[in-house]
């Protein structure tokens, strides 16, 4: 076999050109899938908060609003979501007669950035629902 002059200096050449081109298609592989992880912690965060006012306007319970969320939140860790219930369960007009009223859930999950060293270390999805209190006491 004889080799074309030449052509050890090409194979060369295209190692390091694949070399310098490697590691950006890398970080861009893992911006791919950060976004999908964001995008997951969105529908999840917004799936759960539907859940979570939905069982507030039927049972006007705390308790079974938190249950929901976490229950509906199945792909993301439950320690981690911030719940917020407004009103609360000690204002008007959820202490009297609150058939009518709105109740807002919203929440806020903080997602750890694999790529964090780049931009940002954590960013943090929100979900929010609303719906008219069905419950009678």
């Amino acid at each position: 076999m004889t080799r074309m002059r030449g052509s050890r200096g090409q194979v060369g050449q295209a190692l390091v050109e694949f070399a310098l081109v490697v590691p950006i298609l890398l970080v861009f592989a893992l911006a791919i899938v950060e976004i999908a992880q964001l995008g997951v912690a969105r529908l999840a965060l917004q799936h759960a908060a539907s859940e979570g006012a939905r069982a507030g306007a039927l049972t006007n319970d705390d308790a079974a609003i938190h249950t929901s969320v976490v229950r509906a939140a199945a792909p993301l860790d439950a320690d981690r979501i911030d719940i917020d219930i407004e009103p609360a369960a000690s204002q008007a007009p959820r202490t009297g007669e609150p058939r009518g009223s709105l109740l807002a859930v919203r929440l806020r999950y903080a997602v750890p950035l694999r790529l964090g060293f780049v931009v940002l270390p954590v960013l943090t999805v929100t979900g929010s629902a609303a719906r008219r209190v069905e419950w009678t006491p």
